[in-house]
């Protein structure tokens, strides 16, 4: 990793800007969902407590029901669950709804943001 921020770069002169994802090699995008899949996994907590704080995002449209492989069902249930008691971990998650690998269901939409595929990013900034 290596920091871009405005102040304190020791090995970066100037960023020119962002790339789309489109204009990236074939190789570079083959490693996205691994490092994807690996930065999920440091920032477990705050993918969690995600989970535990989202909220709807139009009077029809839920936060939680944009991740694919949650629907209404799902939703509901990471609901009723959350309310008892905020979810821990991924594997709290996935003993208490029944939903199977929370972190790939993540992984997934934040490659679909990556991607330009969405209309509305809850995890990639614009």
């Amino acid at each position: 990793r290596i920091y871009i921020g405005k102040e304190g770069r020791t090995k970066v002169q100037s960023v020119l800007g962002k790339i789309d994802y489109a204009k990236i090699s074939d190789s570079a995008q083959s490693e996205i969902p691994g490092v994807v899949e690996s930065i999920i996994i440091k920032n477990e907590k705050r993918f969690v407590d995600y989970l535990n704080n989202a909220q709807s995002l139009t009077p029809r449209i839920h936060a939680l029901e944009l991740i694919p492989g949650i629907g209404k069902t799902y939703m509901h249930v990471i609901i009723q669950e959350r309310e008892k008691k905020p979810f821990e971990s991924f594997s709290d998650i996935e003993n208490r709804t029944g939903l199977k690998e929370p972190m790939r269901h993540i992984s997934k939409r934040i490659l679909e943001e990556i991607s330009g595929e969405t209309r509305m990013n809850l995890f990639v900034k614009r």
